[in-house]
C-alpha cells in the first residue's frame, strides 16, 4: 500500500504523529523487534478494553486547521481493519489514516467539509458531506457514485437491505439505492409555523431501521416511521418540546420499546405495539443513549444536554444513579466497556465512569485543552480513538497485562 506523502503534505497532514508519554513498554518493545523488517506488525491492538488508558499519538486532522471556538469536529472515526476513516471540519475529503501513527493512507475527496461518522459497508464507504451530498467509494479509493442534495448533511449514513438513509438539517429524508445511488424516495417534514426557523438547531440524528420501517427524527420534535419500500408515513409521536424540541439523539429500539429524547426535554419509552408513551423524564439528550443489557434488568444511560449522565431503569423509568461531569457541555453515547462507561463532554473531556454507582474512574488530563469531544469515541480492543472540538485525533490504550514469567526450581542443595 503506497504512503501518498505528496497529497499530504498538499493537505497539511502532518509527517509524523506527535507520541505522548506514558506509552507502555511492551507497544515500544514491539515497535524495536519490527524496526529492521520491512513491515510493523498489524495495529490492531488486540486484547480488552480492560482499565483507563494511556497516551498513545495524536496528530492534527488533515485539510489545515480551524479556531475551535469558531468550529466543533463532528466526525467519529470508523475502524476499517488496521487503518481508521475519518472527516475533518477544515477539510473537503473523508480520509483514511493509520492506527498505528495517524498517518494519511489516503483520501476520498469530497465536494465539502466531511463532519459525521462514514458507514463502512463490505469494501464500500458511504459518508455524507456539508455541501449536501453523499458518497460511495471502495475503500481502494474508486468512486462509485455520487448523489447530489440541496442543504447541509451532519449525519451519518444508515446502510439496510441494499438501501442507503440519509437526512439533512432540513428535515428532509431521501433513500437511495446503495448501489448506484439512485433515488428511490423521498419525505420532507412539513414545516412548524408557530417555530421560528433560526431557533432550529443544526443537527439532524441517523436513521434507524426497525423490521419495515425506518425512524427519522425530526426539528419540530417528532418521531417518525416510515416504510422503508415506499417512504409513506407508518405512524408518528411527538417527543420534543420546549424551545427546542428538535431531535438530535437517534431513537433506539429495544424488546418492545423505543426510547427517544428531545434535545432539552423529555426522555420517553414508547410502546411500539401502541405508540403510546409508557413513561417520561424530564430529561434531554443530543447523542443516543446506550442499553446495557448484561443484568436482568436492563439500564439505560442518557448521556445529557446539560453534562450529566444517568442511570435508568428501562422497565419503570426510575433513575438510579446520576453523575456530573462539571461541564456545561453535551454529553457524547456513552460506551460499555469492561473498565467502565467511556463518556465525552462538548465542553469537557474523556471519562470512565463506573456503570454501578456512577462513580468517576478516570478522566483524561490533556496538557492542552481539547476544547470539548462533541462525538463518541471509536474503541477496539485495546485502543481507543477520538476527535477533539481543537482538531487533534488522539489514539490511546490500555496497557498490556503484565505476562507471568515462569518460575524455574533451584536446583537442591541437598542429594
Amino acid at each position: 500500500m503506497v504512503l501518498l506523502l505528496a497529497l499530504g503534505l498538499s493537505l497539511g497532514v502532518p509527517r509524523l504523529a506527535i507520541a505522548a508519554p506514558g506509552v507502555p513498554d511492551q507497544e515500544s518493545d514491539l515497535e524495536a523487534r519490527f524496526a529492521r523488517g520491512l513491515e510493523l506488525p498489524p495495529a490492531l491492538y488486540e486484547g480488552t478494553f480492560r482499565a483507563p488508558p494511556v497516551p498513545h499519538w495524536k496528530v492534527r486532522l488533515p485539510g489545515g486547521r480551524v479556531s475551535a471556538g469558531t468550529h466543533t469536529e463532528r466526525s467519529r472515526p470508523a475502524l476499517v481493519g488496521t487503518h481508521l476513516l475519518v472527516g475533518s471540519a477544515a477539510g473537503r475529503a473523508l480520509y483514511m489514516l493509520s492506527r498505528r501513527d495517524g498517518s494519511l493512507v489516503r483520501a476520498f475527496p469530497a465536494a465539502g467539509s466531511v463532519e459525521s461518522e462514514p458507514a463502512v459497508d463490505g469494501d464500500r464507504v458511504y459518508f455524507t458531506d456539508t455541501a449536501g451530498n453523499t458518497w460511495a467509494y471502495r475503500l481502494d479509493g474508486e468512486l462509485v457514485w455520487k448523489h447530489s442534495g440541496s442543504a447541509p448533511i451532519l449525519v451519518r449514513p444508515t446502510v439496510d437491505e441494499g438501501r442507503v438513509y440519509v437526512t439533512n438539517v432540513d428535515d428532509l429524508a431521501v433513500a437511495l439505492d446503495a448501489e448506484d445511488g439512485s433515488l428511490l424516495w423521498r419525505y420532507r417534514r412539513p414545516p412548524d409555523l408557530t417555530r421560528s426557523a433560526e431557533l432550529a438547531l443544526y443537527a439532524a440524528p441517523p436513521a434507524m431501521v426497525i423490521g419495515d420501517e425506518v425512524l427519522f427524527g425530526f426539528s419540530d420534535g417528532f418521531v417518525v416511521a416510515l416504510d422503508a419500500d415506499e417512504g409513506d408515513v407508518s405512524w408518528e409521536r411527538r417527543v420534543g418540546e420546549g424551545r427546542y424540541p428538535d431531535l438530535v439523539a437517534a431513537p433506539v429500539p429495544y424488546q418492545s420499546d423505543i426510547f427517544a429524547a428531545g434535545y432539552f426535554t423529555p426522555l420517553v419509552a414508547i410502546d411500539q405495539a401502541t405508540r403510546n408513551i409508557r413513561w417520561r423524564l424530564e430529561l434531554g439528550a443530543a447523542s443516543a443513549p446506550a442499553i446495557d443489557t448484561s443484568a436482568e434488568d436492563a439500564v439505560l444511560y442518557l448521556p445529557g444536554t446539560d453534562g450529566v449522565l444517568h442511570a435508568v431503569a428501562t422497565i419503570t423509568g426510575a433513575e438510579l444513579w446520576t453523575w456530573d461531569s462539571e461541564s456545561a457541555g453535551a454529553l457524547t453515547t456513552p460506551l460499555i466497556t469492561p473498565a467502565g462507561l467511556v463518556v465525552g463532554s462538548s465542553d469537557g473531556q474523556i471519562y470512565l465512569v463506573d456503570p454501578i454507582d456512577g462513580q468517576e474512574v478516570w478522566r483524561y488530563h490533556e496538557p492542552v485543552l481539547l476544547d470539548g469531544v462533541t462525538n463518541a469515541p471509536a474503541i477496539d480492543g485495546r485502543q481507543i480513538l477520538f476527535v477533539s472540538n481543537a482538531g487533534w485525533l488522539h489514539s490511546m490504550l490500555v496497557p498490556r497485562e503484565p505476562r507471568e514469567q515462569p518460575t524455574l526450581p533451584y536446583p537442591s542443595r541437598h542429594p
